[in-house]
């Protein structure tokens, strides 16, 4: 198993930004589950970490070794995947310049049935933000713990305020207005459901995101999207996201 941390200059970002990769090569520590061309994962970080905590807190290397997954882990600072009003096009780094970046340093497979993103909290929105601003890139999004109602952010002590910021974090990345509360529920009622990427989502029953979770995956059948939506005992932690990753994957490759 091979994981490669470096460096890449990213013109959306305007900046020199880190990247995590783990490649799915042969050894023998872990034997494969599943044949065939290996398959892309895009992880991504939550609010308070960067793209170091999937490889830290959990076992994903184990996982893109047994279901012969690379594994992409990009750098976002506390952005929300956004193209920021403010400061650096995260979203357009994240969905677009990044596979480019990584086909042009690995031979990754980039057709759409073999390319996926996942993350959780802020990781989870921001795989849904991307997957459904970009369906015809990913074949799957695996939205773990997410914040599907940014609402959050600003309401009441909110997660994103700077008291001694000129402007407001919240501002600084969503504009003067704000985060539209219900964005990603928008981007789900104005794609096409027949032709988009399958959802998978799960939280932690304990998870104070719990209920929004569930009032996402409730619109979702609604809107008739390929989706499934499960939780099981656990909270807003990589106790849960650890297991949770390796069910999501697993049904991203068809194992049962």
């Amino acid at each position: 198993m091979g994981l490669f941390s470096g460096d890449l200059w990213s013109q959306s970002l305007r900046q020199t930004t880190h990247v995590n990769v783990i490649v799915p090569d042969e050894s023998e520590d872990f034997w494969p589950v599943v044949e065939g061309e290996p398959r892309v994962l895009y992880l991504l970080h939550g609010l308070g970490a960067n793209c170091d905590e999937w490889v830290r807190f959990s076992k994903i290397e184990t996982y893109a070794k047994l279901y012969d997954l690379w594994v992409v882990m990009p750098e976002v600072q506390r952005s929300f995947y956004a193209d920021t009003a403010f400061g650096p096009a995260y979203l357009t780094y994240v969905a677009e310049e990044l596979p480019r970046l990584v086909q042009s340093f690995f031979r990754v497979p980039t057709d759409r049935a073999h390319t996926f993103v996942a993350g959780e909290s802020m990781g989870g929105y921001g795989a849904a933000k991307v997957a459904l601003t970009h369906p015809d890139q990913f074949a799957g999004v695996g939205m773990l713990s997410a914040v599907c109602d940014l609402s959050i952010l600003v309401e009441g002590d909110g997660l994103m305020s700077w008291p001694a910021a000129t402007i407001p974090e919240a501002r600084a990345y969503f504009g003067h207005d704000g985060p539209v509360a219900d964005d990603l529920l928008r981007l789900a009622g104005s794609a096409d459901a027949s032709q988009g990427p399958r959802i998978v989502q799960c939280c932690g029953a304990q998870d104070g995101l719990a209920p929004q979770n569930r009032s996402f995956a409730a619109a979702l059948d609604e809107l008739g999207w390929d989706h499934t939506y499960f939780e099981a005992p656990g909270s807003h932690d990589f106790l849960f996201w650890d297991t949770a990753i390796e069910t999501v994957i697993r049904e991203f490759v068809g194992v049962r």
